[in-house]
């Protein structure tokens, strides 16, 4: 079992390492970066907006596969399961929406929490101790542990 676990956080591991290399030494990665940040921009600068948004929602359709095959081994496959995109999002800001490393180190935290709230409290503030941790991180620092703060000028 302790060996399954070890292979799912590898493969996680490889899988986060895959995409951050994509999105940052790729042209198409920079390209789809490009277009999530101005389309407007990305247009005028010649990167095509519709190949880009059919090949963002592949990929994203792909990691979504290769998560539900990760995920299965260990989880029993229910009705409920749509439950651990709640808890992706935390994990996505808490790191900063602008950091791939920092969704990783967020999930991970967001995962610590969990399982420590399950410990010492009870099996219901489990779930809701990561949207705590999460409002007072943002009360803190509203651009997340990792994010970078974006101004922008009139």
């Amino acid at each position: 079992m302790a060996q399954d676990h070890l292979a799912i956080i590898l493969a996680t591991l490889a899988l986060s390492l895959l995409l951050y290399l994509f999105f940052q030494r790729t042209r198409f990665g920079l390209a789809m970066q490009a277009a999530s940040q101005n389309q407007l921009a990305a247009a005028y600068m010649g990167i095509p907006l519709r190949r880009v948004f059919a090949a963002t929602w592949a990929l994203a359709a792909a990691v979504a596969c290769v998560g539900g095959v990760l995920l299965a081994p260990i989880a029993l496959v229910d009705a409920n399961m749509g439950f651990v995109v709640l808890k992706a999002f935390p994990a996505a800001v808490l790191g900063g929406f602008t950091s791939l490393p920092g969704a990783v180190v967020g999930g991970i935290i967001i995962g610590l929490i969990e399982v420590f709230s399950g410990v010492y409290l009870s099996e219901t503030a489990k779930h809701i101790a990561a949207y705590v941790v999460l409002l007072l991180v943002l009360v803190v620092k509203p651009e997340g542990l990792f994010g970078t703060v974006q101004r922008r000028r009139a």
